[in-house]
């Protein structure tokens, strides 16, 4: 719309409202002041020999600058919702309280341990130094490990046990299980995580992650025994599909499956990601099939 300038004598009636046309562009590009005789043909010149006039660069420039404010006013709405939902997490997490409490684990011994972390990007081990505190006895177990709760000092938590954060230590229950086996399962979870990994890029209806998995070396007991290492996630345990050709009922969840299948067709029929259990689609101890039997 053009609105012309009026005197102070006009009143609001007197205002001529009109679309905005082409011969409007041309003549305020016109009346420009300019500096020498040629620089008005110039422009008239330029503004000729455009396809569709000058118009069209005007509409595009306004055109651009919006699309660019939207998209800055849309990231800054991404941050905020971003901030907003890790608060509402933090929030939550602080209302649960401590679900492992009642075990007293912070009356337990303190250890000073090592932990092996495997960066499958990379393929290189990182060791550092952790303190812990872990119950004496398993608290459950499945075929070939048991399990023990533990907690595990962070850097920001320091000597305050009750905000430690919870764990899962599990070892083997054969003791003859070589200590090599140990870091093969890490690497093998690690190569899974990539592949949860590559199946969000991919933008599926619902994202797939695995637990984040390492060693710990407890080198202040007879023979430093290893564990394996994971953090404690409360909700119902599911298996959804097993090494040997079990799948849960597809009609109760989709997913799990959805990203085994991705993997057999990603890789070109060379391997599968099998085994899929967990919390949600948080899962853990996820296997590998290979086309030629080793990663």
């Amino acid at each position: 719309m053009v609105l012309f300038e009026r005197t102070a004598s006009e009143s609001s009636d007197d205002i001529d409202i009109r679309p905005l046309e082409l011969e409007d562009l041309r003549r305020r590009l016109d009346e420009r002041p300019v500096e020498g005789p040629m620089t008005v043909h110039k422009r008239h010149d330029e503004c000729q020999s455009l396809p569709n006039g000058c118009g069209n660069r005007f509409f595009s420039v306004v055109f651009r600058a919006g699309l660019k404010k939207r998209r800055e006013e849309k990231a800054v709405d991404k941050k905020l919702m971003a901030r907003m939902a890790w608060k509402n997490a933090v929030m939550k997490a602080r209302t649960l309280g401590d679900p492992w409490e009642k075990f007293h684990l912070d009356t337990y011994k303190t250890e000073k341990a090592k932990r092996h972390r495997y960066n499958a990007m990379r393929q290189n081990w990182v060791v550092d130094e952790v303190v812990v505190k872990m119950e004496n006895e398993p608290f459950n177990h499945g075929a070939m490990r048991e399990c023990f709760r533990m907690k595990k000092l962070s850097n920001f938590s320091k000597d305050d046990w009750m905000r430690a954060h919870n764990y899962v230590a599990k070892r083997y229950m054969d003791e003859d299980t070589h200590r090599e086996t140990y870091f093969d399962d890490v690497r093998l979870q690690m190569d899974a995580k990539l592949w949860g990994e590559e199946y969000n890029r991919h933008n599926p209806p619902k994202k797939v992650d695995i637990f984040q998995m390492a060693i710990l070396e407890m080198v202040e007991r007879e023979g430093s025994p290893l564990y394996h290492l994971e953090h404690f996630i409360e909700g119902q345990y599911v298996k959804y599909n097993s090494n040997s050709g079990f799948v849960l009922c597809e009609a109760i969840r989709m997913t799990p499956q959805a990203f085994s299948h991705f993997t057999f067709e990603k890789s070109g029929h060379e391997l599968i990601v099998v085994d899929i259990q967990g919390v949600g689609d948080l899962y853990t101890d996820p296997q590998i099939h290979t086309s030629h039997g080793f990663l």
